[in-house]
């Protein structure tokens, strides 16, 4: 999944093997890439609706679409011929994740 030259990404309390884990990784990984910038965009979408500034957010992205609400996201394909489900986790977790790769790609470009 982070094949090529892709870090593997990872944050605190991560699973390895956990299916909303790797769907947020995958999700890093293609529609996040190394743009830092729009990783910090997102993160500030999420961080909004989990203070309470909006009650959900919704977004497109190259390979899945998130609907980040306080407690949950669902992250399900852009594509629904993929056959793949939409699958819930934790913003908390989806937030953890943003601020780590954020950080591991801000690394790769000093």
């Amino acid at each position: 999944m982070a094949g090529g030259d892709y870090p593997v990404p990872d944050w605190p309390g991560r699973i390895a093997g956990d299916e909303g884990h790797d769907r947020i990784a995958a999700c890093l990984v293609l529609d996040i890439q190394r743009a830092q910038q729009w990783g910090k965009q997102v993160l500030s979408h999420v961080e909004n609706v989990q203070d309470g500034g909006e009650s959900h957010w919704e977004m497109g992205m190259n390979a899945y679409m998130l609907h980040v609400r306080r407690e949950t996201t669902d992250i399900s394909p852009v594509y629904e011929e993929t056959g793949d489900p939409a699958i819930t986790v934790q913003t908390a977790d989806l937030r953890k994740a943003l601020v780590a790769w954020c950080q591991q790609i801000a690394k790769e470009t000093d």
